[in-house]
């Protein structure tokens, strides 16, 4: 079992890219808040549009928590979404329902996780470690289903 941290832009970008690669069929992102600007960097959004479209029924869904500013500060994850609307899903977490987490996380539906620090840096823990994962998963899928699609962003022409 692969646990590592991870303190840097690129060595999260590298745990994404092995979540991302060793993925199924769900990619899954929730971003309490996403003010980071990893969250649409290009390196990021070339993982997730690889994933997508590498083989059929694949999804990579995208939680987020605030969606105050998303479409002027992370316009080209937001165009990524009206390209690929089916394999690249954004919605907002319903504020009447609880979070998956307090914390922001990375996951992918075979158990590996990267699992971010809460606070102004950007870092965290990956790991492969099933039993950590699974139930972050479990509470997605439920926060998903009860969230709300960010349609509004289809219609911006971005």
């Amino acid at each position: 079992m692969d646990t590592r941290r991870v303190e840097t832009v690129d060595e999260i970008i590298v745990a994404i890219s092995d979540i991302a690669a060793n993925a199924g069929r769900q990619l899954m992102f929730f971003l309490p808040d996403a003010r980071d600007e990893v969250w649409s960097s290009p390196a990021l959004l070339q993982i997730v549009r690889s994933y997508a479209t590498a083989r059929s029924h694949r999804e990579a869904s995208w939680l987020f928590g605030a969606v105050g500013n998303l479409a002027r500060d992370h316009g080209s994850l937001a165009a990524l979404a009206q390209r690929l609307p089916s394999l690249v899903l954004l919605r907002q977490a319903d504020v009447d329902f609880t979070l998956p987490a307090a914390q922001g996380f990375v996951a992918n539906d075979r158990g590996q996780l990267l699992l971010l620090d809460s606070g102004e840096r950007l870092a965290g823990i990956f790991t492969e470690a099933n039993e950590r994962s699974r139930p972050l998963a479990a509470r997605f899928d439920e926060a998903w289903e009860r969230a709300r699609p960010l349609s509004e962003l289809r219609a911006l022409g971005i």
